[in-house]
């Protein structure tokens, strides 16, 4: 062996360089495909998710898209639905309207109707009341003028003929539906039918607050006073000898 041969390695030596190569090899190589492994990912990410790179989502991906696509298909038919119902709410709200509209409008023409129909009764009723009225103003005319025709110590109406003139008014008044009543001396008073205008002094307690005297008749429609008869009450006074038993000064 000269001396410009090289020395070989142990072999231990060289065993250990070899393996030292292989893992340098290997990082280098891990690098590389993990630089192109990013590359491609962000090829994904940055390209549309219909563009070519949909194929490379995950399954995991594609069944959230689908989950969403679903839940959004949801929403849609609930809104239909829902504008549907709005609808048919709006329909019935203005089918509502417009029959509450046209019932009233048949109240105010039945009131309309009403009213008319009771002009009508008022006006029949107070023309016959106004020509029975007319009658005895007339019937009076031609008394007074027949009178004033004679010679003029003769002028004077004599009562009957002038009483006979209520007689006549008080039947225009009964056969229009309204009573004349009239009270008698001892009568109970009647607060709604009578009203006491004047006071008449007694000494019977018995005829305290009845009636003395009707200075006027009184008047009822239907069983209701539309003029209150007027009245003298008898007021009981105690007498002068009791007064004086009761050592009261007369």
């Amino acid at each position: 062996m000269g001396n410009n041969d090289k020395e070989e390695p142990p072999t231990d030596q060289r065993m250990v360089d070899d393996a030292f190569s292989e893992n340098i090899k290997d990082d280098v190589s891990d690098t590389v495909t993990s630089n192109e492994e990013m590359k491609e990912e962000k090829l994904i990410l940055d390209e549309p998710l219909n563009g070519p790179n949909v194929e490379k989502c995950t399954e995991k991906e594609l069944g959230k898209a689908e989950n969403v696509s679903i839940s959004n298909d949801d929403i849609l038919q609930n809104i239909t639905d829902l504008s549907a119902k709005i609808d048919s709410l709006n329909q019935l709200f203005s089918e509502k309207t417009q029959h509450m509209e046209h019932k009233g409008k048949i109240i105010d023409q039945m009131h309309k109707e009403l009213q008319k129909y009771k002009d009508d009764i008022y006006s029949q009723v107070l023309r016959e009341v106004i020509l029975d009225i007319i009658e005895v103003r007339d019937s009076i005319l031609r008394i007074t003028d027949f009178y004033l025709k004679k010679p003029e110590g003769e002028w004077d109406i004599p009562n009957e003929t002038f009483a006979g003139y209520a007689l006549d008014i008080q039947d225009i008044l009964e056969k229009n539906g309204v009573e004349i009543y009239e009270s008698s001396p001892g009568d109970s008073f009647l607060p709604l039918k009578q009203r006491a205008i004047k006071k008449v002094i007694t000494g019977s307690k018995e005829l305290h607050g009845k009636v003395a005297e009707s200075l006027s008749c009184g008047y009822s429609y239907n069983g209701k006073t539309i003029s209150a008869e007027k009245i003298a009450f008898y007021y009981y006074e105690e007498p002068a000898e009791i007064m004086a038993k009761n050592g009261t000064e007369v």
